[in-house]
């Protein structure tokens, strides 16, 4: 059975994330009201990061007009094993935790599908915990300059988003 360890996966982030930060600071563009984190588990494997350049941040998916290949973070992995769920095969996550949960084979003679895909929930949570531990450790002190710029994380299908759309504007990197 396949594993997912998104313990791991966080250290790939976080790599990105930093690297993400510099370049954008290097690059001073105008304004920075939003740093978005995209992912997606179910069609292809990647995490995305966006900075809105807008003067003020909307979550309205205008982030998915910006991906590009070269821009994601890949996690192909992810999408391997969706795949094989497909076929009849369980995996293995193992959450940010350190605990863990078997995604069971797709079932499509299953009467009633889960809207909550706890795949999707433990790699939203597992950004978020990344970037919660970024903004403790001082990665996004370069972004200062820009004032309050939000943190914004969405799955591309909609299926896990952090804040709540009522929190929007009120979690802010500074």
């Amino acid at each position: 059975m396949q594993t997912i360890d998104l313990r791991e996966d966080a250290k790939v982030f976080r790599r990105g994330l930093e690297s993400y930060v510099t370049s954008i600071a290097a690059a001073n563009p105008a304004s920075l009201s939003a740093l978005e984190i995209g992912f997606s588990c179910d069609q292809s494997g990647w995490i995305f990061i966006h900075g809105d350049e807008r003067p003020e941040h909307e979550r309205d998916g205008q982030w998915t007009t910006k991906i590009d290949e070269d821009g994601c973070i890949d996690f192909q992995h992810w999408i391997e094993a969706i795949e094989s769920s497909f076929e009849g095969d369980a995996f293995t996550v193992v959450k940010i935790d350190g605990t863990k949960f078997i995604v069971p084979a797709f079932d499509e003679d299953a009467e009633e599908q889960s809207d909550d895909d706890p795949f999707v929930v433990a790699i939203g949570e597992m950004i978020l915990d990344v970037l919660m531990n970024a903004k403790s450790d001082g990665v996004f002190e370069p972004l200062k300059t820009f004032g309050a710029v939000q943190l914004d994380i969405e799955d591309f299908n909609g299926g896990w988003g952090w804040p709540e759309y009522d929190d929007l504007g009120k979690t802010n990197l500074a």
